[in-house]
């Protein structure tokens, strides 16, 4: 039987920390999960623990019953997010994240949604158990397993892609379903990016740096490509930093689909390059061969799926996705010019900044792509490095599992 609803609760064992979590599984939400969840075993399983997942501003919950709930499992997986207005928390972020999972759910790479109710700020899904994160095998010693783990990123990232390829229609319907503007739905980015060079060119213009107007043209045509992907139209994470992949013995699975969108699977396969340009905790670079080896695994599932001519096209696919990251972290150049700033934290984000322009110069290049783009991020990196040496000396670590390889 399920427990009562107040005077078990205390039996629970919990291992939330005691930061303070916004939008937690509040007594309300977890009576909402537990009869939800009633039909899976007809009122005979009782919640015997729960377990803080996430971090303060996304959390997540493991809950696990006494006994298997049918083709579920012990254990669920609760993401809550808040109900009382628009912002970062808000409708939305469940919204997509609902939408995103049931539409990539035969791709073999997500959780899969139980159940969910929205106006309660709940998505309850399978568990992928605790597997460790790409994050923590990058942290650890071991470059095999890291590179192992890297390559099936890349190959999961593929998977999502070519598995929703022409499933917009689908995607949209479903956000309609639950409530969500059309707008919602993408392919716009969740950030400012290339929408909003103009703030680019304010910066730029304030702080002295080459003047950001001699790349408009090219962020136009990125935006345009962003407004309409053709055939590189797919479910977008856009977040693939690597603490939202799990490295499972059947692949890597992919986490958090919050700020999923229908849009340019470019976006999220320069995630591979750069590498994870919206990371910021442990950041650090790859050596290139296993980014190499990263991206064969990414192009060999979309190869398997998309026709040879489209594949053929994918470098011209990856700098427009890249140019739309690298807008994105480029918004940050006032932030980085701040004063007071930690001087860690205020190198790693030069650093950051000047190492993923290398990258996008290079990719642009290859493709023979975005050349105005390409030259003025070039001279924004040099007065970047001649204003702020720390940019570039010393230069940025690769991550600790590579820090005796050679790539």
């Amino acid at each position: 039987m399920l427990p009562a609803r107040r005077d078990r609760r205390d039996e629970f064992r919990s291992t939330r920390k005691n930061a303070i979590v916004q939008y937690p599984l509040t007594a309300h939400r977890r009576d909402t999960v537990l009869a939800l969840l009633r039909p899976w075993h007809g009122g005979s399983a009782s919640l015997v623990a729960e377990e803080s997942l996430g971090h303060g501003w996304a959390p997540v919950t493991r809950l696990t019953f006494d006994r298997d709930l049918p083709g579920v499992g012990r254990t669920v997986v609760v993401k809550t997010r808040r109900v009382d207005g628009p912002g970062h928390g808000g409708f939305a972020h469940l919204r997509r994240e609902e939408a995103a999972l049931r539409t990539a759910a035969h791709t073999g790479v997500t959780a899969r949604v139980i159940v969910a109710d929205q106006a309660a700020g709940v998505v309850v899904t399978t568990d992928l158990e605790g597997w460790p994160t790409v994050e923590s095998v990058l942290l650890g010693t071991d470059a095999d397993a890291a590179t192992h783990a890297l390559v099936q990123f890349g190959a999961a990232v593929g998977r999502l892609h070519a598995g929703t390829r022409g499933a917009g229609d689908g995607y949209r319907q479903a956000l309609a379903g639950l409530g969500a503007p059309e707008a919602e739905a993408g392919p716009g980015l969740p950030w400012p990016g290339v929408d909003s060079w103009r703030d680019v060119e304010v910066a730029c213009a304030g702080l002295g740096l080459p003047d950001a107007r001699a790349a408009a043209g090219d962020a136009a045509f990125v935006r345009d490509r962003l407004a309409d992907a053709g055939p590189f139209a797919a479910l977008t994470h856009t977040d693939l930093n690597p603490g939202n992949a799990l490295v499972t013995p059947h692949g890597v699975r992919l986490v958090d689909f919050e700020g999923a969108i229908f849009g340019h699977l470019g976006f999220d396969a320069s995630f591979l390059h750069f590498p994870f340009p919206t990371y910021s905790a442990h950041w650090a670079t790859l050596p290139d061969s296993v980014v190499t080896e990263a991206d064969r695994a990414y192009r060999g599932e979309l190869a398997a799926a998309m026709p040879g001519a489209i594949v053929g096209r994918l470098d011209q696919a990856l700098a427009v996705g890249a140019a739309a990251a690298l807008a994105v972290r480029v918004q940050r150049l006032p932030l980085l010019a701040a004063a007071g700033q930690p001087p860690r934290t205020r190198r790693r984000r030069r650093a950051q900044l000047v190492q993923q322009i290398q990258v996008f110069t290079r990719l642009a290049e290859r493709a023979a792509a975005l050349p105005a783009m390409a030259d003025w991020f070039s001279r924004l990196a040099e007065a970047m490095s001649a204003r702020w040496p720390d940019a570039t000396t010393p230069p940025p670590a690769t991550f600790p599992a590579f820090r005796t390889v050679r790539g």
